[in-house]
């Protein structure tokens, strides 16, 4: 057996998640299920984040062992084939058998998508939050500097209870479950990269590259951003929020269409010659 590593893009709209859930469908109950009718058998299938329900990726990695005797070219066309178009695999490689889609990724980079503007665009409604007051950039770009550093965002996390064995994050990563039974769950982050850009056209978008995230962070993230770009909340808020800890003071969640997992990073020698 090798281990496998697919950079997998998928539009999270129809799916009920990433992480394989009874009686809906799923992005790996349906990556599986191909896998499974390929090889007459089943195939685990390790994500470098399980994704919430109406969340994309551009990038997110899978982790799989195969048969050292698979072709991964053809494997790839075979699974396209079958998951197209909602879900495709950019690439298929060989890693090093140490390799884990989650626990070997250094850093986790997700963008967020607003379109701002009187009317929504039909073509951007599944890829993007509508917001119809117009956004300060500048109020935006101000609230990204006290997130950048290693934190805790208890205040923009939705906790997870300590004596179960749930994920940290089905809406983005962090653990595997049960590594975190029975105590107390540490929601210290920190954040390389946190970026507000107007992209022209209406579009803006938030970049945020960061080791881990914890349940919702991102979306709870961008609704207190968004509050603070309509001026509804200065932007001192955030560094007033991140001291804090208190979620019940931070603004609505964002909705779930806007978010993609655009591209995760492992150190180079976690690749296969």
């Amino acid at each position: 057996m090798r281990r496998a590593r697919l950079i997998v893009a998928y539009n999270g709209e129809s799916f009920h998640g990433f992480a394989i859930n009874p009686g809906v469908s799923t992005i790996a109950g349906t990556l599986s299920g191909a896998l499974e009718q390929i090889f007459q058998k089943s195939v685990v299938i390790v994500p470098a984040g399980r994704t919430d329900t109406g969340v994309h990726a551009k990038g997110q990695v899978v982790s799989c062992d195969l048969g050292d005797d698979v072709d991964l070219k053809v494997l790839q066309k075979q699974l396209n084939s079958m998951c197209g178009p909602e879900i495709i695999i950019r690439d298929a490689s060989w890693a090093g058998n140490d390799f884990h889609a989650r626990f070997s990724a250094i850093w986790r980079h997700y963008q967020y998508t607003i379109y701002n503007a009187e009317y929504p665009d039909p073509f951007l409604v599944a890829t993007s939050w509508h917001v119809i007051a117009p956004l300060n950039l500048r109020a935006l770009q101000l609230a990204c500097d006290p997130i950048i550093g290693t934190h805790d965002f208890s205040a923009f996390c939705r906790r997870p209870k300590p004596e179960t064995n749930q994920d940290l994050d089905p809406d983005q990563h962090d653990s595997e479950s049960g590594e975190f039974e029975d105590r107390e769950v540490s929601l210290k982050r920190c954040v390389m990269q946190a970026t507000w850009r107007n992209a022209g056209g209406g579009i803006f978008t938030f970049d945020i590259r960061a080791n881990a995230f914890c349940h919702q962070m991102v979306r709870s993230l961008v609704g207190t951003f968004v509050d603070i770009g309509v001026s509804k909340r200065p932007s001192s808020d955030m560094m007033t929020l991140v001291r804090s800890g208190d979620r019940a003071e931070a603004s609505q969640l964002a909705p779930p269409q806007g978010l993609c997992l655009v591209e995760v990073g492992y150190e180079t020698s976690d690749r296969s010659s």
